[in-house]
């Protein structure tokens, strides 16, 4: 919406280029040529948050496409790329494509690199440890009766499968860990085939195939079909025209739920940069054919932090994504870190603890009536030491949305998207 309106209020959009020199003509959702995508409820999102009160929009569940095209004025006399269509002498017009989908669904990427064996020696050798290991007692229980040679049963698999994904909602629920794979176990969308989805780790040596009539060769023949039918179609699907992505993170969720789950928030982003490796050995690249030239990593809910600490939150994204970004200037490719809240539901403001002057926010919580004063807490730059978790980070509360009724013409008040759109498309829109 911000984009939509910031022909006629730059101001929202002051550090995206082309609109705080003036140079965005317009932008409007124009009909996607793809009718095997669901579009984007714009309309709908709009609704929300135009309500009375305002709500915020059901979660992502599926893949979802919105079409924008944008017309602006070109920094020099001639536009300096290729792709960009000249219009009416001056002017230039750039169509974008945006696809937004469920973040667990990057997990799946790199199971397309492993065998059934490689994956599920993985996987229990990460539940041996920490939390997971009480978490997952009754699913684990439940192999051992039913071993990886026993007989091939449909039933039995799908009891094991239950169990597996039980575990998986309760690590996300209970302890707020993120790597928890398979990604659609826990947000399936709507797969063509459901009985994919059926399977879960069993033991087995690396390099090894399931004997064939066991439990084990029924779990690897699904999880097989999950990667060819489920999985591949999906990141083929997006590499037809995805060159640059941005990646959600909620560090301060991670910072609240203790040193376990932040350390696993760590891993889980790391599995994910399989998907965005830049050299020629890269995943997409070998999978695919394609590179994905610029990726955001944005620690979301900016606006929870006083304006003072957001600079710690994007560092400490930054320091978590630090070797990632190595690799990809290594491969001169872009990778950048931001603190970002597309919809800015706090104000700042000062308060005084122990008789010490400190910034806050204020806003009011969901299903509040009152708003509140919000100390969130001194967010660390880099990855925290063993002593920062002695105490626990603040709990951070949900804010409402604030009540937009004009966010058509009037745009979204927002943290850092206006930097954030630069990074990801301000050389289209030089």
């Amino acid at each position: 919406m911000n984009l939509i309106s910031a022909a006629g209020r730059p101001a929202r959009l002051p550090f995206l280029h082309a609109a705080g020199d003036r140079r965005l003509l317009g932008a409007s959702v124009t009909p996607s040529p793809s009718h095997s995508i669901t579009q984007f409820p714009l309309g709908d999102t709009v609704a929300a948050l135009a309500g009375d009160p305002p709500r915020w929009p059901p979660s992502t569940t599926g893949l979802r496409r919105l079409d924008l095209l944008i017309r602006f004025f070109p920094a020099g006399v001639l536009g300096p790329h290729s792709a960009l269509g000249r219009v009416g002498g001056s002017t230039a017009e750039l169509r974008l494509e945006i696809f937004d989908y469920p973040g667990e669904w990057l997990l799946d990427l790199p199971l397309l690199r492993q065998t059934y064996a490689e994956w599920s020696h993985a996987t229990l050798k990460l539940v041996q440890g920490g939390v997971r290991a009480s978490l997952a007692r009754d699913w684990l229980s439940f192999i051992e009766r039913h071993p990886s040679g026993s007989r091939s049963d449909a039933q039995t698999a799908g009891q094991a499968h239950s169990l597996y994904r039980a575990f998986l909602a309760v690590c996300r629920s209970q302890e707020q860990l993120s790597l928890l794979q398979p990604g659609r176990f826990l947000n399936p969308g709507e797969p063509a085939d459901a009985s994919a989805l059926r399977f879960c780790p069993m033991p087995l040596a690396p390099g090894t195939r399931a004997r064939a009539g066991s439990l084990a060769a029924l779990m690897e023949a699904r999880f097989d079909a999950y990667k060819r039918n489920v999985v591949r179609p999906f990141f083929l699907q997006l590499a037809r025209g995805v060159d640059r992505q941005i990646v959600l993170v909620d560090v301060l969720r991670a910072l609240n739920a203790g040193e376990e789950a932040f350390t696993d928030h760590r891993r889980a982003l790391e599995a994910m940069l399989q998907t965005f490796r830049y050299s020629r050995r890269g995943l997409l690249q070998w999978l695919f054919g394609k590179r994905i030239d610029r990726v955001l990593f944005a620690a979301t809910k900016a606006d929870h932090v006083p304006a003072v600490q957001r600079d710690h939150l994007a560092a400490l994204m930054a320091n978590v994504v630090a070797a990632p970004t190595l690799r990809a200037e290594q491969a001169h490719s872009q990778i950048a870190a931001t603190a970002l809240a597309s919809i800015r539901c706090t104000e700042d403001g000062t308060d005084e603890i122990d008789g010490r002057k400190v910034d806050i926010v204020i806003g009011l919580p969901q299903d509040r009536q009152r708003r509140i004063r919000f100390f969130p807490g001194i967010v660390p730059v880099t990855p925290p030491p063993a002593g920062f978790w002695s105490e626990r980070f603040a709990e951070i509360p949900v804010f409402q949305p604030p009540r937009l009724p004009n966010a058509a013409t009037a745009g979204i008040p927002h943290v850092n998207l206006d930097r954030a759109l630069e990074f990801l498309l301000g050389d289209m829109l030089a």
